[in-house]
């Protein structure tokens, strides 16, 4: 029985695939007919496993180069003001939990304007990696295997939404941050 639906399959499945051939061209053009840029930006669309590729415009950079880093520490300081206290929710985008690539992706955008990936995966490779000795505020700091992350704001301590804190600052040299730290990166 099993084999009889089997063939069955197989030949509805090649009958299928004949009959395409005599598709009316007119109505599916042909990739050459099609317009480059309609194509691209379809293909731009696509979404696929391939590593994020940062939407940061020269525009953002610019715009951030021309703030100081008191400026900086101010706008750092009014997203934690915000959102200090906020409980950890994984998945969670909001003041009623969030996570910490979600509270990165909340505090780039509101103090620096810049559009952040929502995922961890997708931040750990933005920028340009950077030694822990020259952390500046704004630069990513990166834990446990890259799956936690949170924002440098100077003098050795970051802001992110810890698991068991929620929205809280940290130091790098704390015990359980200096064993887990993973790497840096600067988008900024």
């Amino acid at each position: 029985m099993l084999k009889k639906l089997l063939v069955i399959t197989g030949a509805l499945f090649l009958a299928a695939c004949s009959s395409s051939s005599k598709l009316d061209t007119a109505t599916y053009p042909s990739v050459d007919e099609r317009n480059d840029a309609e194509l691209t930006s379809f293909i731009g669309q696509l979404k696929t496993n391939r590593p994020y590729q940062s939407s940061l415009s020269n525009q953002y950079v610019r715009q951030y180069s021309t703030v100081s880093p008191a400026q900086s520490a101010q706008r750092l300081a009014q997203v934690y003001n915000k959102w200090v206290g906020t409980r950890y929710r994984l998945g969670g985008t909001g003041r009623g939990g969030i996570d910490c690539s979600a509270f990165m992706q909340t505090a780039f955008a509101t103090a620096f304007g810049v559009n952040l990936p929502r995922s961890t995966s997708e931040q750990r490779s933005l920028g340009q990696r950077i030694q822990k000795h020259q952390l500046k505020q704004g630069d990513l700091v990166f834990f446990r295997g890259n799956s936690h992350v949170g924002v440098y704001i100077g003098n050795n301590k970051f802001m992110h939404a810890s698991s068991s804190q929620g929205v809280t600052i940290s130091s790098l040299d704390e015990n359980y941050w200096a064993r887990t730290y993973t790497q840096s990166r600067r988008i900024l």
